[in-house]
């Protein structure tokens, strides 16, 4: 049997208090830096236990004035076995349902919390601002337990900062994965994606190239994270960045850069290409194909995620630890909902060499 969570120690103790006549209805109740100091506890697990004793109706909470206890019936039936044993959800929201990489993280993430019996609330935002919004209005509409969010166009400055702060003021464990909007101190789970770019461009360096072009996207953290390993690991050996030889898109004009005439003249130029996806890494290998070079005698080629399409293809490819992902993503978000601390978890890249 688990362990009570640290936050319903504090509702217990809460239910007991009235019970006894300690707290009169409508007294004002402890504040969180006083919660936090008696049972020694994060601001997050304070206010998770605020939120559950205002959803039951036991609080009130007045800005700008404080908590009060509520005009409520005594005695008051201890929940902590019903929250213990009762259904609790987590909401997942994703850029995308339909890619490569999320069935593998989702079956993670559902290995967990399938034997803790917790239902999971899904939601996709299509890699649009706009879907974003919605689909936090839709989890802030729930009575979740915990949230999982997959930021959408994270290296542009978040546009939905008042609803993450409306999801953390209520209590609600919430963490990233794959990515992270620097804005907030939100735990998050991804690939360490300055050290995938370094070692994938470590690898090109090391095989004797040294006019390497990239291929990332400019919406994207992980692709600006990718390019800085891209650049360290060029640094480091004493190699110019050419800054024309890089080719940045977005998601709107991404098929008409990738067969645009910049890119193809770089990849006529260069040697070795680093690609922010597999994905993307199919491009210039058809591309090569179709000019009678190959690959990789005139053009090596490297993709990151390691995904059926690298198998198929046989491209050397950085591992995502996709479905180890989603179980660290899953494990991290219970123990938050359990009172812990979060804190942010990288996966190391690995290498997995082909013939490209």
């Amino acid at each position: 049997m688990t362990s009570t969570p640290k936050y319903m120690r504090i509702v217990e103790w809460t239910i007991e208090q009235i019970n006894s006549g300690f707290f009169q209805p409508k007294a004002k109740f402890l504040s969180e830096s006083e919660l936090g100091k008696r049972f020694d506890c994060s601001r997050q697990t304070v206010r998770r236990a605020l939120e559950v004793l205002e959803q039951r109706g036991l609080i009130s909470r007045i800005q700008g004035s404080g908590t009060f206890i509520s005009p409520v019936k005594r005695p008051i039936k201890n929940p902590s076995v019903i929250s213990r044993n009762g259904n609790k959800t987590v909401g997942l929201i994703s850029t995308f349902m339909d890619n490569y990489i999320f069935p593998c993280i989702i079956r993670g993430i559902e290995e967990i919390f399938s034997s803790e019996d917790i239902a999971i609330q899904l939601a996709s935002t299509n890699n649009l601002v706009a879907g974003e919004t919605r689909a936090l209005q839709l989890m802030l509409d729930r009575h979740l337990d915990g949230l999982i969010v997959e930021p959408t166009r994270s290296a542009l400055p978040c546009a939905n900062l008042d609803l993450f702060h409306a999801i953390t003021n209520r209590g609600i464990p919430l963490i990233f994965i794959d990515s992270f909007y620097p804005e907030l101190s939100i735990p998050y789970v991804a690939l360490d994606d300055v050290k995938a770019g370094y070692s994938a461009t470590k690898h090109l360096i090391d095989l004797g190239h040294r006019n390497i072009t990239g291929i990332f996207p400019h919406s994207n953290r992980q692709g600006h994270l990718r390019y800085l390993g891209f650049v360290n690991a060029l640094a480091e050996q004493g190699i110019p960045i050419q800054d024309d030889l890089i080719t940045w898109h977005s998601r709107e004009n991404m098929q008409q850069i990738l067969h645009g005439s910049t890119l193809l003249k770089n990849l006529s130029t260069c040697t070795a290409v680093l690609c922010y996806n597999d994905v993307t890494a199919r491009m210039p290998i058809e591309f090569v194909q179709k000019n009678g070079r190959k690959v990789p005698e005139d053009l090596s080629v490297i993709g990151i995620d390691n995904s059926e399409l690298a198998r198929i293809i046989s491209l050397t490819s950085v591992v995502h630890p996709s479905e180890k992902l989603g179980e660290a993503a899953a494990s991290l978000l219970l123990s938050m909902m359990n009172g812990e601390q979060g804190k942010s978890i990288l996966f190391p890249p690995q290498l997995m060499k082909r013939n490209s």
